[in-house]
This record gives C-alpha cells, sequence and structure tokens, in this order.
C-alpha cells in the first residue's frame, strides 16, 4: 500500500538536547551558584527514568508541568537545597525550550522537503508540551508539517493507541497508510505497530536517506515493521 503520511517524534528524533540533558541542567544550576558535574545528572536521569516515565499518566498543561517539576526535583535533590525552588525550577523548564538547547537531526528539512515533493503528509506527534511549537519556530519549521500533536495538549500520549488514531485522523489516512519515526522502542515503535502503523526505531541515521529509501523502494533492515 502506497505510503500517504510520515509521523515524526519529537525530542530524540527531529530534535535532539546538545550536548546533554545534565549539561543544560548543570549550566542552570551554576547561574543559582550550585556546581555539579553534567556526568552525574545524566546518570540520575538514566537511572532514574523508568520511573520518571510513570509519572505522565495525566496528560495535560497542568499534569505534565506538576510531572516535570518532580523529575527535576528528584534529579538534583542530590545537590540542591530547597531555596528559591520553583524560580530555579522556571529557568531549567524554559532552557529546554530555546534552541541553543538543541541540536536539528541530519537531513531533518531535505526528508521534510523530499516527502513533500512526493505528496506525502507529515506531522509530529509528541509526549510533550508546549515548548516544542516554540522550538519549532526557532528552527524555521512551525510551517513544515500539516499536524502538530502533543500529549499534554492533546490528553492523550503515545504508546496509547488512541494517540495515534487522532494523528492517522487530523491527516486524513488510515493507520496502515502511515509510518510512524521514533527513537523510543516502547512509545514509538511499539506503540505505532500496535496501532496498525508502519514503524522505524531510528537511531541517528540521516532522516532523508532513512526515508527516500523508504518511499522508493519500500526496503527495510529489520527496523521497518509492518502490521
Amino acid at each position: 500500500m502506497r505510503l500517504k503520511a510520515v509521523i515524526f517524534d519529537a525530542e530524540g528524533t527531529l530534535l535532539h538536547i546538545h550536548p546533554s540533558v545534565g549539561a543544560v541542567y548543570a549550566r542552570v544550576l551554576s547561574d543559582f551558584g550550585y556546581q555539579v558535574e553534567p556526568f552525574e545528572i545524566d546518570h540520575r536521569i538514566r537511572k532514574l527514568w523508568p520511573t520518571f516515565r510513570n509519572y505522565f499518566a495525566n496528560f495535560s498543561r497542568r499534569g505534565c508541568l506538576q510531572a516535570w517539576r518532580r523529575i527535576f526535583w528528584e534529579t538534583v535533590s542530590p545537590w540542591v537545597n530547597g531555596e528559591r525552588r520553583e524560580e530555579l525550577f522556571r529557568e531549567t523548564y524554559e532552557a529546554f525550550a530555546r534552541p541553543e538547547a538543541f541540536r536539528l537531526a541530519p537531513g531533518t528539512k531535505e526528508a521534510l522537503e523530499f516527502l513533500h515533493a512526493q505528496g506525502i503528509k507529515t506531522a509530529i506527534l509528541s509526549n510533550w508540551d508546549e515548548r516544542l511549537f516554540r522550538l519549532l519556530e526557532a528552527f524555521g519549521l512551525s510551517g513544515a508539517f500539516e499536524r502538530v500533536l502533543v500529549a499534554c495538549e492533546l490528553g492523550v500520549g503515545k504508546p496509547s493507541p488512541e494517540a495515534f488514531r487522532l494523528a492517522c485522523e487530523a491527516l486524513g489516512v488510515r493507520p496502515e497508510e502511515a509510518l510512524m519515526v521514533g527513537n523510543d522502542p516502547r512509545d514509538d515503535f511499539e506503540g505505532a505497530r500496535r496501532a496498525g502503523l508502519k514503524a522505524w526505531l531510528y537511531r541517528g541515521e540521516d532522516l532523508y536517506e532513512i526515508l527516500r529509501r523508504e518511499v522508493m523502494t519500500g526496503a527495510t533492515d529489520g527496523r521497518v515493521q509492518r502490521s
């Protein structure tokens, strides 16, 4: 069946935090007088992330903000006391809305131009929040997608089949006509497959190269699964 739409994940796929989450945290903490090595923060986040991801049970603006606040304080608790708590959180939260904290994935703009030239619709489906819209504007991509759906506005997130259904509905395509490209095995890859989409487990490749190959030849390397 002809591919009619490609749906992208955001952070970790289209946008990559640079140089690392820990480095962004450490830069803000330093401005508040706390000296912490980025690798220590990164290590703590990796260790705690299986727990952290469960904090997003309530995909709403308020629920997501509360989840990020909880994640932040549990991450920095070994090094930071309670002074200026909310100010410190807010500044860190906003740091991840600024383009200097991110890099575009290789081949992003070329891939989007190619897909549009082929008449293939594009969207973003992300378990993120309103900061994504600001980042897309900063990178000159605010008009590059037919739809941008973020879980904290949508009210449902990946890997729920409902999130993928809503994305396909917004694009006017059936699930089997869409390809999900994302870096999370559970949320993006398995979630999309369960919802009836094709899925590509992204691992840092040039997006233009993999999508051109998929569109033109339908070739797979074992990471595209068709339902």
